[in-house]
């Protein structure tokens, strides 16, 4: 963040300011267990904690000041709002406004966070250093990752690429609103959060709110296979551009489309059309679906001025991910595919669609999907039979409605101990065996399948 007085701040969120009014802050906190310099802390309130207790913890921590809803005991100056967590969002959006990086944002089902990552490092290609491109860490994309990511520009940053999620309507227009992108799309729309949105169409309302916040002259971009009639009202009379892979003769009517498509165990090769010409991708991504996410990243990026070499150099340079299909290479005859940070229906295919192509004994290591509501029974099932028609060599499960992917009592645990000890027998036989074997394990955040990942690679790492 760029060094401000609190008095400034103080005038920017219409606040009263008790304390000295000419410390200056550089930082910008909301956790006291985090040291800082120069600090700002706000106090946030949540349902099960209140962080006006703990003001003295963020002094020591480094903070110099603090943003807090009613006047407290404190050694530092306070700035006094109604609501910490709006104010967060509200100097957000003035940094935002002040620096105005162009900017472009995305959400969606899924992907959202590979498409992230390769329109930053398309991007990175047009800059003369990495860090003129500000993008969000990790999946920091809700109403508090939003505004801490755009509270870390400064004026080095030429460009930002923003995440942005949801599980509720009106989360993302709230951080579409103080984000403020001069492009943006939709990924895709799939059944994840049903809890929270009701519907597929209550997914796509809530998703749709992001070109909502456009700026003017901005451009909305759309998944051609996942259009919605029901956004033109949030898009407006802004430039519209599409893109899409089906592997259909209709994604040639995209601005943005691929063909001549070669998946193999590495990643794929294909021909990139775009509006300023043709180029050939050897992308370093596994599976199918992300042919389609580098078209949506390369439609950001050229939005924002990415030329045809930097799209090249960008998407052919692998940023992996943890928990996004992330390869763990045991030895030269296994191979733990970690795909664990979230899952809903579109994902959780997309996954088996990758593994089934791999010429090894392929293992599918699933958790439940969460958050699913009245339709959780029915989007599992539908998981179950594409799994069954993949013709995998083993699937397990873990949790309580995944036991109809494995179809099988006995590859069904509730205790991730007794899940690993199975795994492990059965790939220590295989190595012993030297027969090649993938295993990929994927569910929702609250399974942590990662952790059955983990456990098997410690058990595993003396092979």
């Amino acid at each position: 963040m760029i060094k401000l007085t609190i008095q400034k701040i103080a005038e920017i969120l219409n606040a009263r300011l008790i304390g000295e009014c000419e410390i200056s802050v550089e930082t910008i906190s909301t956790d006291t267990r985090q040291a800082v310099e120069n600090g700002l802390f706000f106090a946030l309130k949540g349902e099960n904690f209140d962080a006006h207790n703990y003001l003295a913890n963020a002094v020591e921590q480094g903070c110099v000041a603090v943003v807090v809803e009613r006047e407290c005991e404190t050694t530092v100056p306070q700035i006094v709002v109604q609501d910490t967590r709006l104010a967060l969002g509200e100097l957000a959006k003035w940094l935002k406004t002040e620096l105005n990086p162009k900017t472009v944002a995305m959400t969606g089902s899924s992907g959202k966070t590979t498409v992230k990552e390769m329109t930053a490092k398309i991007l990175q290609k047009m800059t003369a250093s990495e860090d003129e491109v500000l993008y969000t860490f990790g999946n920091l994309n809700n109403d508090l990752g939003v505004p801490m990511t755009l509270l870390r520009l400064t004026p080095k940053h030429k460009f930002a690429v923003i995440e942005l999620g949801a599980n509720h309507i009106g989360e993302i227009a709230y951080t579409t609103a103080m984000t403020q992108p001069d492009a943006c799309l939709v990924n895709n729309v799939a059944a994840a959060h049903l809890e929270g949105f009701g519907s597929l169409e209550g997914v796509a309302q809530a998703k749709g709110e992001i070109y909502r916040g456009l700026k003017v002259g901005g451009k909305a971009i759309v998944n051609q296979a996942y259009y919605y009639p029901q956004w033109q009202t949030e898009i407006g009379d802004h430039e519209l551009q599409s893109f899409s892979y089906t592997d259909s003769d209709q994604d040639s009517y995209a601005d943005f489309w691929a063909e001549n498509v070669e998946l193999g165990l590495a990643g794929s090769r294909f021909s990139l059309h775009t509006p300023q010409g043709e180029l050939e991708i050897n992308l370093p991504y596994l599976g199918v679906h992300n042919i389609s996410n580098a078209l949506a990243a390369t439609s950001l990026a050229m939005a924002v001025g990415a030329d045809l070499q930097a799209v090249k150099a960008g998407l052919e340079q692998h940023s992996q991910v943890k928990g996004r299909l992330y390869p763990i290479e045991i030895n030269e005859n296994c191979l733990l595919i970690d795909d664990t940070y979230n899952a809903n229906v579109d994902s959780m295919k997309s996954a088996v669609a990758v593994l089934k192509n791999y010429p090894a004994f392929r293992i599918f290591a699933v958790g439940d999907m969460a958050e699913l509501g009245e339709e959780s029974a029915a989007c599992h099932q539908q998981v179950a039979d594409f799994v069954n028609e993949a013709k995998l060599d083993l699937v397990v499960s873990f949790g309580k409605q995944s036991a109809v992917i494995s179809r099988d009592s006995a590859h069904h645990f509730t205790d991730k101990q007794a899940m690993h000890d199975f795994l492990l027998a059965v790939i220590l036989q295989k190595i012993a065996e030297k027969q090649p074997l993938v295993l990929l394990a994927k569910g929702s955040r609250s399974q942590k399948m990662e952790t059955l990942i983990e456990a098997l690679r410690q058990s595993l790492g003396n092979i």
